[in-house]
């Protein structure tokens, strides 16, 4: 999908941090309730999963660029072999676009305005305060200024999503104010961190199309994969201390998502001829930490056919390095974060490494997981919503965002060792004020390496 580009202070053009590459290799990306009902056996892959419809507005047909998959044996593997370009810093601190114009929605809730009828949703409608006949609006409203303003960015958020852009609107412009909403306002959510749209912005933001529900039941049908045994020892110590995830996911559950991707990943490796997926990754496995980066996505979605889908985006589009046996792109990114951090502040990086604490001893997991190891998992959502729109990559800045936050805690800490073994709970919306004045100080080259980092093959 196509961002809007805005020149950025100190930062080369999209076209300078992404040469033209050659035809034959893979391009570089451009953009960036479940049913908890318990399954007797957890770790049954047979027992057919409830709730596998996937659901979805009809704005994930209509922002998607990519054609919809089909249902065939041999579509188990996505079509898109290559990557969507993430945006660069330009699209970080873009002027407010313009809003679109206000629609009233139809009062028929089985059909848009277009005739097409809509897909079925939890999602209600966003609620339009109305005045009565001759009613003159005052100062002495009930109905703050400020009020007005958030329910604005809230309707255009969600109409956005669940009707698709509104006539005259690009899918440009209409994706570049879901991410200034993101930036400006965020995802109305509880504090449990569930959202009626969430799921379908995380959709639309990773560019992911309408996915089968027989995809993955031919992938969970098939039994046992390769990995099953790993998969085992990995689920139930999956954000075991975590209560709210518990509450809704089930053991099964993530058993099904993480043996149909070992199944995905398997049949890329062993495919007769292989596809460039596999040519360009070669000896690609599931890992044990992929358990970790499933759970907010199953937390998330309203199935798990969609938890599948994202986690599969995640892995073969955004960090495919990361699935490699040594996780050279693990690697890469915790190299990453000893390097920004010495530039952003040589004071605490000299204090870490005098206490042979360089990043490799303590931010593997979080640059694994996108930071999911860390709590809570509504702030791991919030994070995800900034993340997947403007960028997976920049979970490395985020995670020395977390260091700066905390470093007078860490230089008066008796055992920085210690803390560091358990980072600070997370605040999303300090986290992601401080990466942006991160990315504003970054040097184009270094830059450049955070956003190659997870796709890079050595």
């Amino acid at each position: 999908m196509t961002a809007i580009s805005i020149s950025p202070r100190k930062v080369a053009s999209r076209h300078a941090l992404f040469p033209s590459p050659d035809p034959s290799a893979i391009k570089l990306p451009e953009s960036p309730q479940k049913n908890t009902t318990n399954t007797p056996n957890a770790g049954s892959l047979t027992d057919k999963p409830r709730g596998l419809g996937l659901r979805r507005p009809q704005s994930h047909s209509q922002l998607s660029s990519t054609a919809n998959m089909g249902t065939q044996a041999s579509n188990l593997r996505p079509p898109r072999l290559g990557f969507n370009s993430k945006p660069s810093r330009e699209q970080l601190n873009p002027p407010p676009p313009q809003q679109p114009p206000t629609t009233t929605p139809a009062t028929n809730t089985t059909a848009t305005s277009s005739g097409r009828a809509r897909a079925n949703s939890d999602a209600p409608m966003p609620y339009i305060p109305r005045t009565r006949k001759n009613q003159t609006v005052s100062s002495s409203s009930n109905l703050s200024s400020n009020h007005l303003i958030a329910h604005a960015r809230k309707s255009s958020l969600e109409m956005t999503l669940r009707e698709g852009p509104p006539p005259g609107t690009t899918k440009s412009s209409a994706l570049s104010l879901l991410k200034h909403s993101i930036l400006s306002s965020g995802v109305i959510a509880t504090k449990e961190g569930m959202s009626d749209y969430r799921i379908y912005l995380w959709l639309t933001l990773l560019n992911i199309p309408p996915f089968p529900t027989d995809t993955y039941l031919a992938l969970i049908h098939r039994g046992r994969s390769p990995a099953y045994e790993k998969i085992s020892n990995d689920v139930f110590r999956t954000l075991a201390t975590d209560t709210l995830f518990k509450r809704r996911v089930t053991d099964a559950s993530l058993t099904r998502v993480l043996n149909a991707t070992a199944w995905r990943i398997h049949d890329d490796q062993t495919s007769d001829p292989p596809t460039p997926f596999a040519l360009k990754y070669t000896q690609s496995t599931y890992l044990q930490g992929i358990n970790v980066l499933s759970a907010p996505l199953l937390y998330a979605s309203r199935s798990e056919a969609q938890a599948y889908a994202m986690l599969t985006c995640l892995l073969t589009e955004h960090i495919p390095s990361y699935l490699s046996p040594t996780m050279s792109g693990v690697h890469r990114g915790v190299d990453l974060i000893d390097r920004i951090l010495a530039h952003m502040n040589p004071k605490l990086s000299s204090f870490l490494l005098s206490k042979n604490l360089p990043a490799r001893i303590y931010a593997f997991p979080s640059v694994l997981t996108l930071c999911a190891c860390t709590p809570p998992l509504p702030e791991v959502m919030k994070l995800w919503d900034f993340l997947f729109a403007f960028g997976v990559h920049l979970n490395v800045i985020c995670v020395v965002a977390q260091l700066l936050l905390c470093k007078e805690a860490l230089q008066d800490h008796p055992s920085p060792a210690k803390m560091l073994r358990s980072l600070p709970s997370l605040n999303a919306d300090e986290i992601i004020k401080m990466t942006l004045l991160i990315i504003r100080e970054l040097p184009e080259e270094l830059f450049r390496d955070v956003v190659m980092h997870g796709r890079e093959t050595s």
